[in-house]
């Protein structure tokens, strides 16, 4: 059985229309209206969340600038001490180096570590300001942490250097072995007992028999016996300087003298004499490489001497032709 149906007049139409339509109409407006306010609040949500700030979250947000500009300042501090060490750096090669006739250290070892893939990119998913803080100090951090085993590693080095350079020092022949004039000097000579000229490997400098010989720098005794033309002679090694020494013509050995001891410059290790090929009392001194190589000893001298005293000694040993032995 249908049901009812119900009429209104409508006065605007002129006309009856079905009660239901009315209703349908009323609630599509009520239905409209819901939705309007729905949205609103949806928005007004929206916007609290994202403009209204909890004291909380504004405390993070302090806490995070506080944290870039102090990581910003950590930054420029680093830069600042990076810089510092790269003066050094060139101190190290050119003054310290260059001392100590080092060689210096190329620019290949000098940026060891550096470049490859990015170590850094971890830090791009944060905000672009954070991301940039943060990958420059730790950039900073890597390159000051290389700087500093660099420097240390060098500066290692430079004090192996220079304790060589010390033992060096005091072992390089620069005193003068006995006191008396030099009768004759180094290169090609006479001869007064083989009577012919040969080259002389040393200076000859005029003592009387007994006269203390010392050694010319620290170092180690190699010999201490007769042999060939030198008579009684003893031989030392400077090995860190790189030279060896030769006393000859020797009347005796200081007593306990033997191969193996260590003397210092200024040790008395042999006396006076003219034993070998000599033809009157003397001191026959030498210089050599250890590779055996003459050298003229004279030239060694100049450290020990005023510059009065060494010229003196020059003119001696140039100007002599005759050898004593």
């Amino acid at each position: 059985m249908a049901k009812h149906r119900y009429y209104y007049y409508d006065s605007d139409s002129c006309s009856f229309v079905e009660l239901k339509s009315r209703r349908r109409r009323l609630q599509m407006q009520v239905a409209g209206v819901v939705s309007i306010a729905v949205i609103l609040a949806l928005g007004l949500t929206w916007g609290m969340d994202h403009v209204v700030e909890t004291p909380q979250e504004l405390a993070l947000r302090a806490e995070n600038e506080a944290l870039q500009q102090q990581l910003a300042d950590f930054d420029q501090r680093i830069a600042s001490v990076s810089s510092e060490l790269e003066k050094l750096s060139e101190k190290d090669q050119e003054l310290y180096r260059s001392l100590f006739q080092a060689d210096p250290i190329s620019e290949d070892i000098r940026q060891l570590g550096v470049g490859g893939a990015d170590p850094y990119a971890e830090f791009s998913r944060f905000s672009s300001s954070a991301s940039r803080v943060l990958r420059s100090t730790a950039e900073g951090l890597d390159r000051l942490e290389r700087q500093v085993g660099f420097q240390t590693d060098s500066y290692r080095e430079l004090t192996r250097y220079a304790s060589d350079y010390e033992v060096q020092l005091e072992q390089m022949p620069i005193m003068i072995p006995s006191e008396g004039r030099v009768i004759s000097g180094f290169g090609m000579r006479y001869h007064p007992i083989l009577k012919v000229r040969r080259m002389h490997y040393g200076v000859d400098i005029n003592v009387n028999t007994g006269t203390p010989v010392v050694a010319a720098g620290d170092g180690v005794v190699l010999e201490a016996k007769r042999g060939n033309g030198y008579g009684n002679y003893v031989k030392i090694q400077h090995e860190t300087a790189g030279y060896v020494t030769l006393y000859a013509h020797l009347r005796n050995f200081e007593k306990g003298l033997r191969p193996g001891r260590k003397v210092s410059r200024g040790d008395v290790v042999a006396y006076s004499g003219s034993t070998g090929l000599s033809k009157s009392p003397h001191l026959h001194y030498e210089v050599r490489d250890l590779e055996g190589r003459a050298l003229n000893p004279v030239y060694f001298l100049a450290p020990s001497l005023t510059p009065a005293a060494y010229q003196k000694i020059l003119e001696e040993a140039e100007n002599t032709t005759v050898i004593f032995d």
